[in-house]
């Protein structure tokens, strides 16, 4: 338990001074960005061990290296030429290693390499919103956290009827509800929180249902991951992490509620 505390404190450091450096330019959150994305691509190519070959497994990742950069100097020209490119490299190499690389490997290699990045590229879009940009990546980083923590522990003080015991024994219906208000909890801390400080904020009905939606997404990631883990036979995706396990055993959740969270906002600007 201690080592998990530590580390999730490391983790909240690090996210704390990213969101420093964004005073100086938002660019630099970019970083963090990038990081996740490439770090988590190599969890799940590796996760799958042998069932894929290792030149496709870091074609996953160098594809993943060039998505997030392309997409943000680009747009949606440079996403797409990255895409093609994944295709025509993860396709090659079932030729080049013909009988030690086939199709399945491929296919595993292409998730990767647009999983979590594609996800995440809205983070990036948000990074750049107008006056909402700190509101929608402070939503993206609270709410799924706080969904995490009060699913743990509702789902621990109550118990009852598990949510999804083929995929994830320990969860429970209790613990979803809690975490779906933590989530509401986590947007109405920033809203309450971000805005006495002076910030932009989105208004409170806003700030409640993108806490409740993004809670939900949160927990279906968690499930998904879940789903992912057991498929391949693993507890963690990765080993980066003392005591948390991987990028993406923190990450799950994220991914998937930041787009919604980012295309709330854009919505939320057009009108």
């Amino acid at each position: 338990m201690l080592k998990r505390i530590i580390t999730g404190a490391a983790l909240v450091a690090v996210v704390t001074g990213f969101f420093f450096l964004r005073l100086i330019t938002p660019a630099l959150f970019e970083i963090l960005i990038w990081l996740l994305a490439v770090l988590g691509s190599y969890e799940v190519a590796s996760s799958f061990g042998d069932k894929i070959h290792p030149a496709q497994k870091w074609a996953a990742v160098i594809v993943s290296a060039l998505f997030t950069p392309a997409h943000l100097f680009f747009g949606l020209v440079g996403a797409a030429a990255v895409a093609v490119f994944s295709l025509a490299v993860h396709l090659s190499l079932i030729v080049l290693l013909y009988g030690r690389a086939g199709p399945v490997g491929a296919g595993i290699a292409v998730a990767a390499s647009f999983y979590p990045a594609l996800l995440l590229v809205t983070m990036s879009a948000a990074n750049f919103l107008n006056d909402y940009s700190t509101a929608a990546l402070l939503m993206i980083f609270v709410i799924s956290p706080f969904t995490d923590t009060f699913a743990y522990f509702v789902g621990s003080l109550i118990k009852g009827p598990k949510l999804c015991p083929a995929i994830s024994p320990k969860k429970t219906v209790s613990g979803a509800i809690g975490g779906v208000l933590g989530g509401i909890l986590g947007a109405v801390a920033v809203y309450f929180v971000y805005g006495s400080f002076g910030g932009s904020v989105p208004p409170w009905w806003f700030c409640l249902a993108v806490g409740a939606v993004g809670s939900v997404l949160t927990e279906f990631g968690d499930l998904v991951e879940s789903a992912v883990k057991r498929e391949v036979g693993v507890k963690d995706m990765g080993r980066l992490l003392p005591g948390h396990g991987g990028i993406m055993d923190r990450i799950d959740g994220i991914s998937f509620a930041c787009p919604f969270i980012y295309f709330g906002f854009v919505l939320l600007c057009a009108f």
